[in-house]
């Protein structure tokens, strides 16, 4: 197990090296997972939903220096919601979710700023272990 440990986590600080047109282009070419499933079919529209706004976000050039603390949460949020989706559903092929996760543990590199200050003590202090736990893929 720590192998793997060690492979994912050599595998996220890989992909935090990489520029956002590379990442958004590997994010295009990822498989949900869900493929040919009638029963998925709200959760197929929820993936290309979450797809088009990281596509945006990540060629979007004046996003790149910083990061809006709410989008990150919302990610961390989504990440999770997803996870349990895909748990309620039996899909056991995970490649988005994987990618999420490292996208996320890219963000975290980012700097981040909120539009008010206040906003910004309260949703780390709400937050700071999810964003901890996002570390341990």
């Amino acid at each position: 197990m720590r192998d793997q440990d060690t492979l994912s986590n050599n595998l996220a600080r890989d992909l935090a090296s990489e520029d956002w047109l590379t990442l958004a282009n590997l994010m295009l070419s990822l498989d949900s997972g869900i493929n040919g499933r009638r029963d998925t079919r709200k959760l197929k529209k929820k993936i290309g939903v979450i797809r088009n706004v990281l596509y945006a976000y990540l060629t979007d050039e004046d996003k790149k220096d910083r990061l809006d603390l709410s989008f990150l949460v919302g990610s961390i949020k989504t990440t999770e919601n997803l996870e349990k989706d895909f748990d309620a559903h039996g899909v056991y092929e995970r490649e988005f979710i994987i990618f999420l996760r490292m996208f996320i543990y890219k963000l975290e590199k980012q700097k981040v700023f909120a539009e008010k200050p206040m906003e910004k003590r309260i949703e780390i202090g709400k937050y700071k272990g999810a964003i901890d736990n996002v570390g341990d893929l």
